[in-house]
């Protein structure tokens, strides 16, 4: 069997324009991953920015330092 990390860093290569006056704590929009990875994140993630995610379900945990 295999055992993954809880948390992998991935860079978005794709996501949608943030639409002015959404907030941070209560939206999020789609984008791709690397490996072809589908997600939602806040909207002041960027296209080239790096997040960490979950791998037990591919879900935004934080913007990589």
């Amino acid at each position: 069997s295999i055992i993954l990390p809880e948390h992998i860093t991935l860079k978005v290569i794709e996501s949608e324009a943030t639409i002015k006056g959404q907030t941070a704590s209560s939206s999020f929009k789609p984008a791709i991953l690397e490996k072809n990875i589908k997600t939602n994140v806040p909207p002041f993630i960027e296209v080239g920015d790096s997040i960490i995610i979950n791998t037990s379900d591919a879900t935004y945990a934080e913007k990589a330092k």
